[in-house]
């Protein structure tokens, strides 16, 4: 298991050892719990934005090796986090700061939440499952215990 953050600037090669440019975001698909791909910060300043796709990643450890780019499809993970997060009582619960993603399924297996400061101290941080959130317009509904 791997957090959203062990992706982000991760540097990115094509199949021929090119360059391609470092890792900006993630797109998720939030309903199916996944990961759809990879938003790029492409090397070269007069480039655009780049996307490459979960089935068009060869491997992931220390880099990544694509095949290709592809047009962009899903929802930014930085579109959603520090989202507040509320339960049915319409208590806050914190704020969404992590992902947990299964590596080799790019499955999204938990979020981890952050109610602030002090209850970071003496609590520690909260992970919660993704099937019992909806997303909401302004924040994140959770319907677990």
């Amino acid at each position: 298991m791997v957090k959203w953050r062990n992706f982000y600037l991760m540097k990115i090669y094509d199949s021929k050892n090119k360059y391609i440019g470092v890792v900006d975001d993630i797109s998720i698909d939030f309903y199916n719990g996944v990961v759809k791909g990879f938003t790029i910060s492409p090397a070269s300043i007069f480039k655009k934005h780049t996307y490459v796709s979960v089935d068009s990643i060869i491997s992931v450890d220390e880099i990544m090796k694509i095949k290709n780019t592809s047009r962009f499809e899903g929802l930014k993970f930085k579109e959603i986090k520090y989202m507040d997060i509320i339960n049915k009582e319409k208590k806050l619960l914190g704020v969404l700061e992590d992902l947990i993603i299964d590596e080799k399924t790019f499955e999204i297996k938990g979020m981890i939440i952050s109610s602030g400061i002090f209850d970071k101290m003496f609590k520690g941080k909260e992970v919660i499952t993704l099937k019992h959130c909806s997303l909401c317009d302004e924040y994140i509904l959770y319907n677990g215990n």
